[in-house]
């Protein structure tokens, strides 16, 4: 049989029609074959993985046909060690299975900072420097001595040098000289401040945060926090003076009803 005749043969249109066939059935699992696999069409809500740690996210992810990875560490006081404080993608963002979320988590050991020289200035630069280093002042004592600067400088009572390594939020204590001027200030009024407000007012005067007495309506380390001054001792006054280095004792409240309408108002006379 010649090559012509083959061609027109019903023989030939019989295989060239199976080997059409077969080729496109082969493409057409090919084509089912590349969707199942990924996934074509199929997306899934990313989990909110905040405030988890990352076992409980990696546990989380696995059921979700997802996974996870450690991105970056930081560190937040406010925040949990060890957990989650953000994602990409985000919570609810549309992701096809098997993607990674990198998570960014709250380092399990506290920043650290190096300690500054604070000696040689006034309290209220010290006290600004120190801030500069995500560090807090603490108890002011003064001694006899001809300058009114920051002598000396203290971490958990003893004496600190330098660009030594601290955590981060730490209180420094500071000595202080007396200097030949006025050893007295004026007692500030603290009313309706937080805490924090308050011995920044209190600190830049040279003066200490004595007792701390919490009511019954702080129950939690986010309570103290927010809480207010509603009496403090000794009271304040245009007159009154005190000694450089003293304390004012304080009590807050989240009653609204104890608290002074405005900072510059004072307790009634039997509130001490």
């Amino acid at each position: 049989m010649s090559v012509f005749t083959f061609l027109i043969s019903r023989k030939f249109f019989i295989h060239l029609g199976l080997a059409i066939g077969i080729s496109g059935l082969l493409l057409l699992l090919s084509f089912f074959s590349i969707n199942l696999y990924t996934h074509h069409g199929e997306a899934i809500s990313v989990p909110d993985f905040s405030c988890l740690t990352f076992e409980q996210a990696q546990r989380m992810a696995e059921n979700k046909d997802l996974r996870v990875e450690i991105s970056d560490s930081v560190h937040f006081q406010d925040k949990e060690k060890g957990t989650v404080v953000s994602q990409e993608p985000v919570a609810n963002s549309k992701v096809k299975t098997g993607r990674t979320i990198y998570l960014i988590i709250n380092g399990m050991e506290s920043e650290k900072v190096s300690m500054p020289d604070l000696t040689g200035i006034s309290v209220r630069q010290a006290t600004s420097d120190a801030e500069i280093f995500g560090l807090k002042i603490g108890k002011l004592r003064y001694v006899p001595d001809i300058s009114t600067t920051v002598l000396e400088q203290y971490f958990k009572g003893k004496a600190i040098t330098p660009n030594t390594m601290v955590l981060k939020n730490s209180i420094i204590d500071l000595v202080v000289g007396k200097g030949e001027s006025n050893e007295s200030t004026f007692i500030p009024d603290v009313l309706g401040l937080t805490t924090n407000e308050a011995e920044q007012k209190i600190s830049l005067l040279s003066l200490n945060i004595g007792v701390t007495v919490y009511d019954k309506t702080v129950k939690t380390n986010s309570d103290s926090a927010k809480a207010r001054i509603w009496k403090q001792h000794p009271k304040a006054g245009n007159e009154s003076e005190i000694k450089l280095g003293s304390y004012i004792d304080i009590w807050l409240t989240l009653d609204n009803d104890l608290i002074p309408e405005s900072p510059t108002q004072n307790t009634k006379p039997d509130d001490i």
